[in-house]
């Protein structure tokens, strides 16, 4: 049975709002709604942890995917999931690829995870179902691989340019 997250009134499938407290109702099942981030609210941090007086080291990598580019700051540790964005569970962290055309282009929820270690950037497939491939060449699932300034990469279809600075 299906019931409203705010307070808790059961409703029919393909009810689109509460009949008691009038909130949206989205059943994530049935549909993909495209959010639109403001890209200078994506800047992923950790705690800033001092050794010796110094920050960790950060890294600037710009995504240039389908004529839009996307910048990130990575510091050491910063992971980020590369996917599509469930509405129900967003999560901090995860870097929704709809508006890009990721799910016509085979783009999993949680399709690739991109991770700042040891001054390196890697990319690992999570298990996605269309793949991931860096220069044409699919990685195996679970398995990171260091990706350098100017590789391809493709979730499924979708092909995004890496630049670092």
């Amino acid at each position: 049975m299906l019931t409203c997250s705010q307070c808790g009134t059961p409703y029919k499938f393909g009810d689109t709002v509460c009949s008691k407290c009038g909130r949206v109702l989205l059943d994530t099942r049935s549909s993909t709604i495209a959010l639109q981030v403001d890209p200078t609210l994506l800047r992923l941090r950790r705690d800033h942890v001092k050794t010796g007086g110094a920050l960790h080291p950060e890294k600037s990598v710009t995504l240039l995917i389908r004529g839009m580019a996307e910048r990130f700051i990575f510091e050491d540790g910063t992971e980020v999931i590369l996917g599509r964005t469930d509405l129900m569970v967003a999560e901090p962290g995860h870097f929704d690829m709809t508006p890009y055309g990721g799910h016509d282009r085979g783009v999993s929820r949680n399709h690739a995870l991109l991770r700042f270690t040891d001054d390196a950037i890697t990319i690992t497939d999570l298990s996605s179902s269309n793949g991931t491939f860096i220069n044409t060449q699919r990685l195996p699932p679970t398995t990171p691989q260091q990706i350098k300034h100017g590789d391809e990469i493709m979730l499924g279809s979708l092909s995004m340019i890496i630049k670092f600075e």
